[in-house]
């Protein structure tokens, strides 16, 4: 059995993967992206096969991660994730920085950014999963990074850190698991008797369930 809430509890980041290739800069947002190992340092970062991004970074074998900081505009989001850089110019407009390798990555409101050489590719169906040494890092500010629950938080128009408003507790209910009444008296389920019947079905305090 595979509970798909379980898996919600890991946690991701938000960051933009850059490539240069044939004088094309193209970029796209992944969430998934990780050191691997410090000695020596590597990263693995799992990419959407139909990316363009992906595409381009197959064939140039190197790309950048840059990390989303909480000054991080929304906007930006959707420049990189809501366009295709087949039917524009992901990077027309936006200031950005270029590697040793050429691949562009974004310093502004960003909290760092790396460059990736890749010496092994996973073919995991939909997606490819791209391992390689690290060849460059920077950290550009000291913002907090921002997880891919921030920002959904933050495009709901709320606010990170906020603390979170207290639900109004709710009684419990007691139900008959018999025929189903909810018993609803002014005094607590707990201190009835234990002689209490179901006033529907005339069974046993006992048989009723917490809900």
């Amino acid at each position: 059995m595979i509970d798909e809430k379980a898996l919600f509890k890991l946690s991701y980041g938000l960051y933009i993967a850059g490539v240069e290739w044939g004088g094309k800069k193209n970029a796209c947002i992944i969430n998934t992206a990780a050191q691997a190992t410090a000695e020596p340092n590597q990263m693995l970062v799992t990419m959407l096969k139909s990316n363009y991004t992906t595409e381009l970074i197959q064939k140039k074998g190197s790309f950048t991660v840059s990390v989303l900081s909480l000054a991080t505009p929304l906007s930006r989001v959707a420049d990189f994730g809501f366009r295709s850089g087949r039917e524009c110019e992901k990077f027309e407009g936006i200031a950005h920085g270029v590697d040793g390798q050429g691949n562009p990555y974004l310093a502004e409101d960003m909290a760092a950014r790396m460059s990736v050489s890749i010496s092994q590719t996973v073919d995991l169906g939909t997606h490819l999963l791209f391992i390689g040494p690290v060849t460059e890092a920077e950290e550009l500010s000291a913002q907090r990074p921002m997880t891919y629950a921030d920002y959904r938080v933050l495009k709901a128009g709320g606010k990170v850190g906020a603390p979170e408003e207290k639900a109004e507790k709710k009684e419990a209910k007691y139900v008959c698991s018999v025929c189903h009444y909810v018993y609803d008296g002014e005094i607590p389920f707990e201190e009835l008797p234990d002689d209490y019947v179901c006033p529907i079905c005339k069974r046993p305090k006992s048989v009723f369930v917490k809900e």
